[in-house]
């Protein structure tokens, strides 16, 4: 078994190991996984689960041990590289592990053993800092699930980038391995930078997906963010022939339609998915807004998004349902028949955003950056941001240290990367983090949303040709190749 080295490590660790240091060891423990497995796959041969033990509050030596669930894909071939890739996933909040059949045909982890851990807080982790109480949207549900944790004996305040970072840290001595290379996307990515500069020892190489930089001042700027990416969205179908014919003067249609909306909402015949039997629905324009931001997450979806918007302003607003809502998190659906809700974790996100982010924002300073026009996308943007800081009044954690708004500077290898779409984080944010980290490769993935390692067969070879050599640049000539929009023009 590939795994008995590591296997004798974690014994020998509770060999050596009293009980009363294992707040300052890392503990592995071994366990059934309990996940699905994919097809064919054998647990010890395929993949191994397992439990990271870690204070809650390393600054605190009273502190209650934390269960972080991780777990060992291994690559399918003897013949590998001795260095491991640690996948960090996005949100805060989001989970790794829930779903395996994702990473099957990755190439980069072909020759090279993929460990996925569910920061703690989310996932299989324990304890959760799932809020059930907001997925229902409850009047009150932020506040009703920050009672139940406390009451619980959580500690909010230990739920940051900085223990994140530690945990990252001691799982790679925990399971044995001299290096090992990161790979974050979203909020994984400022996981990743903050493990560069807390524990860099044993960091090969990291790679950046749609990074979300300690420097930036995401809630001040997310109005201009947003009026950003919708333009940039209406201007690649104006420069298209075929989208500009097909599609005139779509930007000022569009946005006509959301104020209507947002004066009187319209009903319709839409579908439940449970069903499939049609239903009474409304809809307004906030709502559209909302739906269209979110599905600019997708590659897949962005091509579709002028036709959407066209039937949208033809009142066809069961066209909007054809197609899933994106999410703020992008990994952790429930699987199918799980009897566990290991979805997003909201406690997480709130416990991350408001101490590092919210913590050091004037919120008055970000509703003054919101752009007056066009209305619909003021008065969307100007409930979020609201939003943003009521929940953080209610979660009520403290501020994190003044470090956590600076920007990383290392010299490890790092590949970073953007979409030109992405709504949430803007390529100029990439950009930002890529001019700190003095061996950076960045490239810009025109036609591309949020996330963009994973998009294609280009991306996932400059990722697997960093990896395997990350001091070169890759050639990211590739990417002229996928960069053109093939907008879905009607019949």
């Amino acid at each position: 078994m590939r795994a008995l080295r590591i296997i004798l490590l974690v014994i020998a660790v509770f060999t050596l190991a009293p009980v009363e240091a294992q707040d300052t060891l890392p503990i592995a423990e071994f366990t059934d996984c309990r996940m699905a497995l994919p097809d064919g796959w054998v647990e010890g041969q395929d993949v191994e689960c397992g439990y990271l033990i870690v204070p809650e509050d390393r600054s605190d030596s009273d502190s209650p041990l934390i269960e972080l669930a991780f777990a060992i894909l291994y690559a399918p071939t003897d013949d590998i590289y001795p260095d491991p890739i640690l996948y960090l996933a996005g949100g805060p909040g989001g989970n790794a592990i829930t779903d395996l059949e994702t990473w099957l045909e990755q190439p980069y982890r072909q020759d090279r053993d993929l460990i996925l851990l569910d920061q703690r807080g989310t996932g299989y982790s324990l304890p959760s800092l799932n809020c059930p109480e907001l997925e229902e949207s409850n009047d009150g549900a932020t506040q009703a699930c920050r009672d139940r944790l406390i009451e619980a004996g959580v500690n909010l305040n230990a739920y940051n980038s900085a223990e994140n970072a530690a945990d990252v840290a001691d799982l790679r001595i925990a399971l044995g391995y001299e290096a090992w290379n990161l790979y974050g996307v979203s909020y994984g990515t400022r996981l990743a930078l903050t493990v560069m500069r807390d524990h860099p020892d044993g960091v090969r190489s990291v790679v950046l997906d749609s990074v979300y930089p300690p420097e930036i001042r995401s809630w001040e700027e997310y109005g201009q963010n947003t009026a950003d990416v919708f333009g940039r969205l209406f201007q690649a179908c104006a420069d298209d022939p075929g989208c500009n014919s097909a599609y005139p003067d779509l930007e000022l249609y569009f946005y006509e339609t959301i104020d209507a909306l947002n004066v009187e909402p319209a009903p319709y015949i839409g579908i439940d998915p449970d069903t499939g039997n049609g239903v009474d629905l409304s809809t307004d324009g906030d709502t559209i807004v909302t739906r269209i931001f979110q599905l600019l997450y997708s590659s897949e979806d962005i091509p579709y998004l002028p036709w959407l918007m066209n039937e949208l302003t033809y009142e066809n607003y069961a066209a909007l349902d054809d197609f899933e809502s994106g999410a703020m998190f992008e990994s952790g659906m429930r699987q199918s028949g799980q009897d566990e809700d290991v979805t997003d974790s909201e406690g997480m996100n709130l416990s991350v955003e408001c101490q590092e982010e919210v913590a050091f924002l004037d919120e008055a300073v970000a509703l003054n950056n919101v752009p007056a026009q066009p209305v619909g996308l003021y008065q969307n943007s100007i409930a979020t941001i609201r939003s943003a800081f009521t929940d953080c009044r209610i979660w009520n954690v403290t501020s994190a240290d003044p470090i956590e708004e600076l920007p990383v500077v290392s010299n490890i290898p790092t590949l970073v990367t953007a979409g030109e779409f992405d709504p949430i984080t803007p390529a100029i944010w990439a950009e930002s983090a890529a001019s700190y980290l003095a061996n950076s490769f960045y490239f810009l993935f025109p036609a591309a949303g949020h996330g963009v390692v994973d998009l294609s067969w280009c991306s996932q070879k400059i990722m697997k040709a960093f990896l395997d050599n990350p001091t070169q640049e890759p050639d990211g000539s590739c990417i002229d190749e996928t960069a053109v929009l093939e907008w879905i023009l009607p019949e």
